[in-house]
């Protein structure tokens, strides 16, 4: 049996996945520092990469393009 997810659907998840990830970027900032305002680690922290990585995959994906 095939699995697949409609494509409004993963428009949806997309869109969430994209804003996860700029909610991430908002908290995890470099203070003066250098160190993250929302976690303490060096910048960028694993939040930070993670964030990006999420805008980088699913961000050109939206609702309205599918």
């Amino acid at each position: 049996m095939d699995h697949f997810v409609a494509d409004r659907e993963f428009g949806l998840y997309a869109e969430a996945q994209a804003a996860y990830g700029r909610h991430l970027l908002k908290l995890h900032r470099r203070d003066g520092t250098g160190c993250c305002r929302g976690c303490g680690r060096a910048h960028p922290c694993d939040e930070r990469v993670h964030a990006g990585r999420l805008l980088a995959h699913f961000a050109h994906w939206s609702i309205d393009s599918v």
